[in-house]
């Protein structure tokens, strides 16, 4: 019997085609990695020279609003930071500036690109508080989610009453589409409110409401107050009823009862004793109705 040795034994061949030469395998992923950040780069330009003013300008342009920036930036990983944001007016009756922000980052929603209509998330610094909105073109008109938080309503110019004006914080969230024909067609939201005043040049101090909440419908341009209380202040507030919008906000027409529950300090009651004489009847179960328009109404 004839033995071989083990080291006369040829070792085995390996299969070129099962195995790949470390060098061309570390290329490969090389070549890899620089495709991956190449393209996250380019995406990214992309992103941030992307024309969010115009596009949001298009989204609203419906609506009869234009936005216009001084500055915009690349805002990592994806989106841009406007600076200088203002929200204008196009309508003839009520052309001019609505709001305005300092600071504003507008990602696209990537969904709705696929779908062939641009639309835009927008987080916006508004009047010391945080509001987030998606914005979308949708059945010939614009669909808005929004959610405010913590906006400062003494900043804002909410009352047409000379000498009037409105204190607190205001936070919500709610859905409505908006139309060219109409100002407003569809939608639903709450609101809530927290250290809500009035200050009035017929009362000697500011009118403490207290904290507030509210929910609302909106149909074929009315909106419908469906709750709207007050509790913790000098005056107990509850209403109901309708908002008949105008495309000049000015001219919407109201039809609202309210009630108002007052118990307040001896000292506070003389400071509003002006306040109330101005109204039909003593504060009570009896309802007020609010008519009129927003520029002129009328209390019975």
């Amino acid at each position: 019997m004839t033995l071989t040795s083990p080291a006369s034994r040829s070792p085995r061949t390996p299969d070129p085609s099962t195995q790949a030469p470390a060098p061309s395998r570390r290329q490969a992923l090389v070549r890899i990695g620089y495709a991956v950040v190449g393209l996250t780069l380019f995406t990214a330009y992309l992103v941030a020279t992307f024309p969010y003013s115009m596009t949001l300008s298009k989204v609203l342009a419906p609506m009869g609003l234009q936005v216009s920036s001084t500055s915009q930036s690349a805002s990592f990983p994806f989106g841009a930071r406007l600076a200088g944001v203002r929200l204008l007016s196009t309508r003839p009756a009520s052309a001019g500036l609505l709001v305005e922000s300092p600071d504003v980052t507008i990602t696209p929603a990537f969904l709705s690109m696929l779908t062939m209509h641009p639309g835009v998330r927008v987080r916006a610094a508004l009047y010391d508080g945080i509001v987030n909105v998606m914005l979308r073109p949708s059945g010939g008109g614009t669909a808005i989610e929004y959610d405010l938080d913590s906006v400062n309503i003494a900043l804002q110019r909410l009352l047409v009453i000379p000498g009037a004006s409105a204190a607190g914080t205001l936070s919500g969230n709610g859905n409505l589409w908006l139309s060219p024909a109409e100002i407003a067609e569809k939608g639903d939201g709450e609101f809530s409110a927290a250290g809500l005043s009035l200050t009035s040049p017929f009362a000697a101090s500011p009118i403490r409401l207290g904290d507030g909440h509210s929910k609302f419908t909106l149909a074929d341009g009315t909106l419908t107050i469906d709750q709207f209380t007050t509790s913790g202040g000098d005056l107990a507030l509850t209403a109901e009823g309708t908002v008949q919008l105008a495309p000049d906000p000015g001219d919407s027409v109201l039809a609202i009862d309210f009630t108002l529950a007052f118990s307040p300090s001896p000292a506070t009651a003389q400071q509003l004793s002006v306040v109330l004489s101005m109204l039909p009847h003593p504060p009570g179960p009896q309802p007020y109705h609010l008519t009129g328009t927003l520029n002129a109404p009328r209390i019975s």
